[in-house]
């Protein structure tokens, strides 16, 4: 069998070509572990799987995307290995006889144990090819090195996601989740059943119910197996049991058996995955996340916003909540320009005399609110020293705005000759060029009449299962739209480069790098408790960068431990400013801008530093929650006892002569010691949180 090996920034990939000239993923580990084989003669591993229509599976497989028709089809052409900006590609060009070609893509990245792979077909031939399923990435070689089968040694990493309720992670064993051998007449058959774990995405809210990501950690091997899909629609991920006691994993976006994906490729035309990131080293969630964080900072468009780190105030949550007027908006702009915030972003309802909701799509200012003009506001703002900002939903509108009975079906998302609604709101297809120029029009003329530097986009509906207007399958419609709308993004950062656009969707319904990879900020959650606010703040920088992970610093109360909770949940992410500003007391006023000048100090190390989470991830009955940054020889820590009024923190090894000091409040209100390799605080009470900074000699 001949072989391409490459060893690279921590990683061991070894393709296997095969004597029928099939491609397969032979070995993905951690270099400096000794790896076995997993490929079986009778049952090989492609390096890709695809489905097309009129093929049968290759096996007795279920519901699983390890055995699909096609994939043996492809034989090997060429290969090559191409320097990039940042680290090294490798492509593998493929052919079927009936003139199916592949490109598969594997984008190496300098100093991180992680991949992109993606693929690209191509129909060469004569007739049209119908698409079923093509994986974004394979690989059916999951903890197999060891003594251990995979069964008795893996946990799975879940990560949950809800509104509200953000990234929530729950550790299973592969066991538990029916991952395990099998046996039929005395004889073990791992990976011939038909088990699998998946979970995915159904629509165009990519996170409604999980994030696009995972972790697979061996606990013999001390392996620790990562990945990301980076889209912003459907997507699928799946572990299963393969031949040869394999565990594999299958990485893709929307699928024909769960998503009822087709797409019918004709002769000339091509067809691309979705990307997929995948890594492995040694370690466990601690070492995973960072190597996700720095991936996620490589493939993002570089901006300056995420070399700052601005200070945002925005007057929604617990705040205005949506009511905003002129007079409201004056007097909160002199409190946000007193705690020393960077930019103002008026919220949702400034389009609207009253109810708003069924309205929205026309975006222009309401006379009631504003009877001096948005204007004047946005002047206001930045005569305060303030880059202003608005809240807009573009890729919606209500079923209430003047505007939608004027306009044609095609600009609507739509099945079986409807449009589309999802609580009171219609959606707009950016497939449609129109769609795309009348909302470029909007944020140009915001733009040039506002002086608008910052835009806060939502996303707080959802387009079902697509449309079957103008596309293949509905399925095909939501990955084309969310095509059209990056190129739009692209075009719109072409042209104002310094702008800053933050990703919301009804808080973290959408927070994945399909949208990150070009917009610098991330509304992470719609939590409006400060307590419960907390668990997302202790778990957010998992899923997102943590100079992308805006998080709420509202304060709705007078109490001093209120307000230092607040800030504490944001200092070591992006504080979002907001709360009940014009209740807030002289004290008050002082902690805030205490914190927010700290964060100024300090936002340098959040944005090239990683995060840590001494531990484990948070979940929500915890009575005591820590997240960290560490850049180099210094460390961020925030300490959150929920339930209780003393914490004990475990910290590393090489720790042990470490300094520790209380970062905020700056004077401390608290009793701490290190000793035994722990971080051991007593709080003034119940319900308390602080930042520590960690000098490690």
């Amino acid at each position: 069998m001949d072989k391409i090996c490459l060893k690279e920034n921590g990683l061991s990939v070894t393709f296997g070509i095969n004597e029928e000239q099939v491609v397969e993923l032979l070995d993905f580990s951690a270099e400096g572990q000794e790896s076995k084989a997993v490929s079986m003669p009778d049952a090989p591993h492609p390096l890709m799987e695809v489905q097309i229509s009129g093929k049968s599976t290759r096996a007795m497989h279920g519901y699983k995307h390890n055995m699909e028709g096609a994939s043996l089809d492809f034989h090997y052409v060429s290969h090559e290995i191409c320097e990039q900006e940042g680290g090294k590609e490798l492509l593998i060009r493929l052919e079927t006889a009936y003139r199916l070609a592949a490109v598969y893509h594997m984008r190496f990245y300098d100093e991180i144990p992680m991949v992109q792979v993606w693929t690209q077909l191509e129909n060469r031939g004569k007739e049209s090819i119908g698409l079923e399923y093509v994986s974004s990435f394979i690989y059916q070689g999951l903890c197999k090195n060891g003594q251990k089968p995979y069964y008795d040694k893996t946990d799975i990493y879940v990560p949950n996601n809800s509104w509200a309720s953000e990234t929530q992670w729950i550790q299973r064993d592969a066991a538990d989740l029916n991952l395990a051998g099998m046996t039929v007449d005395g004889f073990e058959l791992p990976g011939f059943g038909n088990n699998r774990f998946w979970y995915g995405s159904s629509s165009s809210w990519t996170t409604c119910e999980y994030l696009p990501m995972g972790i697979a950690a061996d606990r013999e091997t001390n392996e620790v197996f990562f990945f990301q899909i980076d889209t912003s629609g459907q997507w699928h991920a799946e572990y299963g049991s393969g031949a040869g006691k394999c565990l594999y994993l299958a990485l893709s976006g929307p699928t024909g058996a769960e998503h009822g994906w087709w797409k019918n490729l004709r002769p000339g035309e091509s067809f691309a995955t979705v990307p997929a990131a995948f890594g492995v080293s040694f370690g466990g969630v601690n070492e995973a996340i960072a190597a996700l964080t720095k991936y996620r900072r490589a493939i993002r468009r570089p901006n300056a916003d995420d070399e700052k780190l601005n200070v945002v105030f925005n007057d929604y949550m617990n705040c205005l909540m949506g009511d905003p007027t002129d007079e409201k908006e004056r007097a909160i702009i002199d409190k946000a320009a007193q705690m020393g915030c960077e930019y103002y972003c008026l919220d949702c309802g400034w389009y609207d005399d009253g109810l708003w909701w069924n309205r929205v799509g026309e975006w222009k200012e309401s006379a009631e609110r504003f009877p001096n003009g948005l204007k004047s506001v946005c002047a206001y703002a930045n005569s305060k020293g303030m880059k202003m900002g608005l809240w807009l939903e573009i890729e919606v509108m209500g079923i209430t705005c003047p505007l939608a009975d004027q306009l044609p079906d095609d600009w609507f998302i739509c099945r079986h000759g409807k449009r589309h609604m999802d609580n009171g709101r219609y959606l707009l297809d950016f497939r449609n060029p129109d769609v795309r120029a009348y909302c470029r029009g909007v944020v140009d003329r915001l733009i040039r009449d506002y002086g608008v530097e910052y835009f806060k986009v939502d996303y707080n509906v959802t387009m079902g299962f697509g449309s079957d207007l103008h596309s293949d399958s509905c399925a095909d419609a939501i990955l084309e739209h969310y095509r059209c709308l990056y190129r739009w993004y692209e075009e719109i950062f072409r042209d104002y480069p310094d702008l800053v656009i933050e990703n919301c969707g009804s808080g973290a319904q959408r927070m994945d790098y399909g949208m990150l990879r070009l917009l610098s900020l991330q509304s992470t959650s719609d939590q409006t408790d400060a307590v419960l606010n907390s668990y997302i703040a202790a778990n957010v920088a998992s899923a997102v960068t943590p100079e992308q992970a805006g998080m709420w610093v509202f304060p709705y109360e007078t109490d001093e431990e209120h307000i230092i909770w607040n800030m504490v949940n944001g200092l070591l992410l992006r504080p979002y400013i907001s709360g009940r500003v014009w209740n807030m007391e002289s004290s008050g006023m002082r902690l805030m801008q205490e914190g927010i000048a700290l964060y100024k100090k300090i936002r340098g190390h959040i944005r090239t530093g990683v995060p840590f989470f001494p531990l484990g991830f948070g979940h929500i009955n915890d009575e005591v929650l820590a997240y960290g940054i560490l850049d180099q020889d210094v460390a961020y820590l925030s300490v959150f006892a929920p339930k209780t009024d003393e914490a004990t923190i475990p910290l590393p090894d090489d720790w042990k002569d470490a300094k520790v000091s209380v970062l905020y409040p700056a004077d401390g209100r608290c009793a701490y010691s290190c000793r035994d390799g722990s971080l051991y605080v007593k709080f003034p009470q119940k319900t308390a949180a602080r930042l520590f900074q960690i000098v490690v000699d």
